[in-house]
């Protein structure tokens, strides 16, 4: 949340803005002077509250009556970011940094989206300037110093393209598997997209690494077959020893890439991790099965990023969440559901989206599926 302090005309939102990034790096303290009235104000009014699609008018508002400020284009730029437009997001970030070139937040944030987008040196060049003047950023130089080293790492790579999606692998070891992943994320863009009406807005990036690699990069816990965080990761497991798994986990992955794509604000972690376990390859099998062995959780404790969670929940946690998403696929189909991701990510309070596009309250959706889940139980 942005905190907007209660004195008039000024708004801190330095370290706030950046709080709001999925990227977890700080930020310097910054106080922008804004009028006690008009656009300006309704803009961050409207940011601070989470209304993002009403923050996008009074920010485009606000700028035609003041295009080179660089508070009103960071403001915007973090807006659009939150309603999935990456690409007018980079392009506001890049103008506010030309008028202010100090303005560490909006290097931040331009950064981390180069970053994702797979333009690692473009990102390292965007931080790099911001750290000449702000050199005490100590998460910055170490984020900066971990791209280095994966730039370094990548360097050596081959590359395999599709028409989505493009490949990095270590050597010729690697080279069937990244053909088999091209020919896989390709299948899964038309059949999923067509399922969901959904498509992501930019090409993505898929890194196959040695499981030391993966570790070393991603820091993932050790169950982890994958990682999106901007890009596909996988650690590749004797090749195409085992097919099956290796389409498991990328499609998987790419369901939560068109997640990002849809709602780059976020969604619960149970939405998000339900969708690519219920539509990853044998997903809607493979959580009826594991229901009746994991642990199951309440979804609104799923809120948050699965990572943390023991290892006994995991399994029960992704298939609790696979089972309450395939709900929501057969109470009202994919277009509402997607409705739903989109809103979320919109910045849409939580319990009035469910209900209107779900078209029925969470607490009793919750309920009804927990009583599911122990008719799965009781009968295996």
């Amino acid at each position: 949340m942005i905190s907007i302090p209660r004195r008039i005309g000024s708004f801190g939102i330095g370290m706030a803005l950046l709080m709001v990034m999925s990227a977890a790096v700080s930020a310097q303290s910054l106080s922008l002077v804004v009028p006690p009235a008009g656009a300006a104000r309704d803009a961050f009014q409207a940011l601070e509250e989470g209304r993002y699609k009403e923050a996008d008018a009074a920010f485009a508002r606000a700028l035609a009556a003041a295009p080179a400020d660089p508070a009103l284009l960071l403001g915007a730029g973090l807006t659009a970011r939150r309603l999935s437009n990456a690409a007018r997001a980079r392009e506001l970030l890049a103008r506010a940094l030309q008028i202010d070139p100090a303005l560490t937040p909006a290097s931040q944030l331009l950064g981390t989206m180069l970053y994702e987008a797979g333009d690692i040196d473009g990102a390292i060049r965007v931080y790099d300037a911001a750290l000449v003047r702000a050199p005490e950023q100590a998460r910055m130089q170490a984020r900066v110093e971990e791209w280095r080293k994966e730039a370094a790492l990548h360097e050596g790579f081959r590359r395999t393209l599709g028409g989505h999606f493009s490949v990095l692998f270590e050597g010729p070891a690697e080279e069937d598997a990244a053909a088999a992943a091209v020919d896989i994320l390709e299948r899964a863009y038309d059949s999923i997209g067509g399922l969901l009406q959904a498509f992501p807005a930019e090409p993505i990036t898929v890194v196959l690494y040695t499981q030391q690699q993966f570790r070393d990069i991603t820091r993932t816990p050790g169950w982890s077959g994958g990682l999106f965080d901007g890009r596909i990761r996988l650690p590749v497991r004797g090749g195409l020893a085992d097919r099956r798994e290796f389409e498991r986990v990328l499609t998987h992955e790419y369901v939560h890439a068109l997640v990002h794509s849809v709602a780059a604000g976020g969604v619960p972690a149970w939405l998000n991790e339900g969708l690519a376990a219920a539509l990853e390859t044998g997903g809607a099998d493979r959580a009826r099965k594991a229901i009746a062995r994991g642990t199951v959780v309440p979804l609104r404790q799923l809120e948050r990023s699965f990572g943390s969670l023991p290892d006994s929940a995991v399994t029960g946690a992704y298939a609790g969440s696979a089972l309450a998403v395939l709900e929501i696929l057969d109470r009202v189909g994919p277009a509402r559901l997607m409705g739903l991701v989109a809103d979320l990510g919109a910045g849409a309070d939580f319990d009035r989206a469910f209900t209107s596009w779900v078209q029925m309250p969470f607490a009793d959706f919750e309920r009804e599926w927990a009583e599911k889940i122990q008719t799965i139980r009781s009968t295996r």
